[in-house]
């Protein structure tokens, strides 16, 4: 028996959704003529003073409707940062020779991780890519080595998990250029067949990231045994083909609707706040425009002396520059020795970077360069909430 009034509502709500997404796009074109007219102007990207006196002026009129603060600043700190990353896109792709469409390189399929960070990475360039898959990372590699692709995204790092070592020795082997960053909230799904449940399902298969990061939930269900495959999206086709209720993938809620197969438990990693950081990594290196936020990272080898690695932190923090992130790894055929890899904020044109670049290929036995490339994070505006639930009370 349907309900008549209950589907003409939902219908409503339907075409009221479609209307903001068009006017959603409407509003990053605009933010596109913006870009153009700072470019042309040679003005700052970012006006944080405007932004404060756009989101008050919003804060103000959702409080006229009845909305409240928190749902209205969450929304429009998400507009925003998607126009700012619109608008450094813009000022990226100007001062850089991009051709038409890429070849980028990814791992498993139009369903994975991967092919998720792709389109966010790549949503607010004007530069189009064509997806080509691969099994395993050391082919994606050298797909962009040998120019089969252009540009390969990768994971490098999950906030649970940690590191991917392989990468950090694929980037040395093949010696690519990191020029992009994309981070990605992963939430993992449980998959099966429609006649599945989580009592019937007695095999998991999956990538070995997606496994340690639902351990949890799998040490819970301990009658279900892991299994590892080469993506996420290996382990759905895998299910599919084997047509058995006892067995399951684990992947994204993305992945299970366009398969057609279905979610026997959602949201099972094991932190609510479960992000992959990717990489997008080329042959040859980019030029980022100084005003956008940049990463610089570095492959540093210690004298072999005592205090070596601590002098060169030192050179870091003397000279008031960020570092993001370390991550040492062995040297082949060298017992005992290490190389790291250091990421740290700013931009390898600057001055203080320059110049801490100059002091570490002094203390360091080996330098080099990796990559300089534009910051994912986009800082929120800061607003001072209080002050304006002050003002609105007298």
């Amino acid at each position: 028996m349907s309900n008549e009034p209950l589907l003409s509502l939902r219908k409503s709500i339907n075409e009221i959704d479609k209307k903001l997404l068009r006017l959603f796009a409407e509003r990053r074109a605009i933010s596109l003529q913006v870009a153009e007219s700072k470019y042309q102007n040679a003005m700052e990207i970012r006006d944080q003073g405007q932004e404060q006196r756009l989101l008050k002026q919003l804060l103000s009129d959702a409080k006229e409707l009845g909305l409240d603060t928190s749902t209205t600043l969450g929304l429009f700190h998400g507009i925003i940062e998607d126009s700012i990353r619109t608008q450094y896109d813009y000022f990226l792709e100007k001062d850089s020779a991009t051709k038409g469409t890429i070849q980028l390189a990814l791992l498993g399929d139009d369903t994975s991780y991967s092919a998720i960070a792709a389109g966010n990475h790549f949503s607010t360039k004007s530069q189009k890519y064509q997806a080509k898959f691969y099994n395993n990372f050391q082919s994606i590699f050298q797909a962009v080595a040998n120019g089969d692709c252009d540009y390969a995204l990768v994971p490098i790092e999950n906030t649970s998990s940690g590191n991917i070592p392989e990468i950090h020795d694929l980037i040395l082997d093949y010696q690519v250029k990191v020029i992009g960053e994309e981070k990605l909230r992963v939430k993992h799904c449980l998959i099966g067949l429609a006649n599945a449940t989580i009592e019937s399902v007695r095999e998991v298969y999956s990538h070995p990231q997606a496994l340690i990061q639902s351990k949890e939930f799998l040490n819970k269900n301990s009658h279900i045994n892991t299994h590892f495959r080469s993506s996420t999206s290996s382990a759905l086709k895998l299910v599919e083909e084997y047509n058995n209720p006892k067995i399951a993938a684990i992947a994204s809620e993305e992945a299970a609707l366009s398969s057609g197969l279905q979610i026997l438990a959602n949201g099972i990693n094991s932190f609510k706040d479960n992000f992959t950081r990717f990489i997008l990594i080329s042959k040859s290196s980019v030029k980022v425009p100084e005003k956008i936020p940049a990463k610089t990272s570095l492959l540093l080898v210690t004298k072999q002396q005592a205090g070596s690695l601590a002098e060169c932190l030192s050179i870091i923090s003397h000279n008031n520059i960020n570092m993001t992130k370390i991550e040492s790894r062995p040297i082949t055929n060298k017992p005992w020795q290490e190389r790291f890899y250091i990421d740290i904020e700013g931009n390898l044109a600057s001055p203080e970077i320059q110049e801490a670049i100059h002091k570490l290929e002094v203390a360091a036995s080996d330098l080099d360069i990796i990559g300089c490339y534009p910051m994912h994070d986009i800082l929120a505006t800061n607003l001072d909430i209080s002050a304006l639930i002050d003002k609105s009370a007298e």
